[in-house]
């Protein structure tokens, strides 16, 4: 172990900074410090020597110069027993080198950005600092989290000096610390190049925090934030329920993604990953009623999103049904209670800050030696753009229900199909190797639900057995992308069961 004799004080996260500095000053400890940190300590009492004044070099350009001096950077890369080199620089061994970069996350996360703020907002002399002091963890300790003061002033307590496994522990988290730095540094320049992959793909994600199991209990697992600022499960506050579990957070996400396709009051029901019910309606109690309703068995133990404040009546009709968890952007007092007394207070609720965004941003799957990454934006619904390919039209109605049904289909596992009406799912299809058997499947869900229902498919039919289960079931129109061999099989089906087609030519694959 190396004992701590000298010190760096180089903030711009001031928390704990005075409590920390006062019990390293009083344990003997030399501080130097910069000139912001070095006027703060100065003001509480605290000795210390600035920096420009133990190099002999002012702070310049602005304070594009402060800690920029061989004297300092001696002192920090020095190895043990190398005295006699580090005095003919003029220089005494730092032991200690506490550092925080400036805010340049935050300034970029602000809308819209301030680009002459953001470049002065990319720190240089703190990276520095603490890449030197972690390369040298050998004999210097680095901290860069306010956190860490605590158990620093209590090891040196103890033992006068910070334990060589400590030290490493550190220097790993400074490391950690610089290149989510930089990766958010170069991250926000190459969305100011455009285009819409970079030429590498660098991931700033803080962990928030281990999961409760994977999605087995079997599996470990932990979430990490990419972004704070969009409302999102990553950034939502729990406000009651157990530690988040991967599943949770997975079927969460999916409730999301599909409320994002809707600007009415809207209501989905999860249950692994799938829309197993889906509305919108005047009301958001309306919406809720529709979308349960439309596969009440399925939806046990799922889990509700809602596209706005949850009131008191759609708390009551929530109330009497076995779910796991909701999501929504907020709740009314009296509808946050009626939801607590749910599962004995182990009911999961969830708020996410601030009103639901659409998302732009992109998808990444690990393969094994690699990850996938593709495209979030969707296409555009215009049904006016459809191709009319049988003999009957679809309705007004009809045409609002198929491209209702479309949207929710995005976000069922394909082979997928959706029959809607009103609005509301009726029976869903979703995960089936055949397409047959997703027609099938979606009309044994809506039962006599089907007749006078529309069906969206999320791909082409490859021969017409799908359409004749959905005509035998009553579907009165459907919309599917086209472009099978068998097209005309397929439109004759419909022809034969009275049935409108488009062809939209949208491919809406979700795997």
């Amino acid at each position: 172990m190396v004992s701590v004799r000298r010190a760096l004080l180089s903030v711009s996260d001031k928390d704990g900074l005075v409590v920390f500095a006062r019990g390293l000053s009083e344990l003997g400890v030399e501080l130097l410090g910069t000139e912001g940190t070095a006027k703060l300590l100065e003001k509480e009492g605290v000795p210390i020597t600035k920096i420009s004044e133990y190099t002999g070099l002012r702070e310049g350009l602005g304070g594009r110069v402060k800690t920029l001096h061989p004297r300092i950077f001696a002192g920090i890369l020095a190895p043990r027993g190398d005295e006699p080199d580090l005095a003919s620089l003029g220089a005494s061994a730092i032991d200690l080198v506490v550092a925080n970069l400036y805010p340049f996350e935050s300034v970029v996360e602000k809308l819209p950005v301030d680009h002459a703020e953001a470049v002065e907002n990319i720190d240089i002399g703190g990276v520095a600092l603490i890449r030197a002091a972690a390369k040298n963890a050998a004999r210097v300790a680095v901290v860069v989290r306010p956190s860490r003061y605590p158990e620093i002033l209590l090891a040196l307590r103890e033992h006068r000096s910070i334990p060589d496994s400590m030290r490493e522990d550190l220097a790993a988290e400074a490391f950690e610390y610089t290149s989510g730095y930089d990766a958010a540094i170069y991250n926000y320049l190459a969305d100011r190049r455009g285009g819409t992959f970079p030429s590498a793909l660098r991931i700033a994600a803080p962990k928030a925090g281990d999961l409760r199991y994977g999605e087995n209990p079997y599996q470990k697992a932990a979430l990490y934030r990419t972004r704070t600022v969009r409302a999102s499960v990553g950034g939502a506050a729990r406000l009651q329920g157990r530690e988040l579990s991967y599943s949770n957070i997975i079927d969460l996400d999916a409730a999301l993604r599909v409320l994002l396709e809707f600007d009415r009051p809207a209501a989905v029901v999860i249950k692994h990953t799938n829309p197993c019910g889906a509305a919108v309606a005047p009301t958001l109690a309306g919406a809720y009623r529709a979308a349960h309703a439309s596969d009440p068995v399925s939806a046990y133990g799922g889990v509700v999103g809602l596209n706005r404040a949850v009131d008191e009546a759609t708390a009551q009709f929530m109330k009497p049904h076995p779910l796991d968890a909701v999501i929504a952007p907020g709740y009314e007092p009296t509808a946050l209670e009626i939801l607590k007394k749910k599962r004995k207070g182990t009911f999961l609720i969830l708020q996410t800050h601030g009103e639901l965004e659409r998302d732009d941003g992109l998808d990444m799957v690990r393969v094994l030696g690699g990850i996938l990454v593709q495209t979030t934006a969707g296409p555009e619904f215009r049904p006016e753009t459809w191709k009319l390919v049988t003999k009957i039209a679809p309705t007004p109605d009809q045409v609002r229900d198929l491209t209702f049904a479309l949207r929710v289909s995005k976000f069922v596992k394909s082979n997928a199909i959706v029959l809607a009406k009103g609005e509301r799912t009726v029976g869903i299809g979703a995960g089936q190797m055949s397409r047959v058997d997703a027609c099938m499947l979606a009309c044994m869900k809506a039962k006599d639900r089907a007749r006078g229902s529309v069906a969206a498919s999320d791909a082409y039919f490859p021969f017409r057995d799908g359409v004749d289960e959905l005509g035998k079931a009553g579907v009165a129109a459907i919309v599917q992308p086209g472009g099978s061999i068998r097209d005309a099989d397929v439109i004759r089906a419909c022809d034969d069961h009275g049935i409108a087609m488009a062809f939209s030519g949208l491919r809406l694959f979700r795997h």
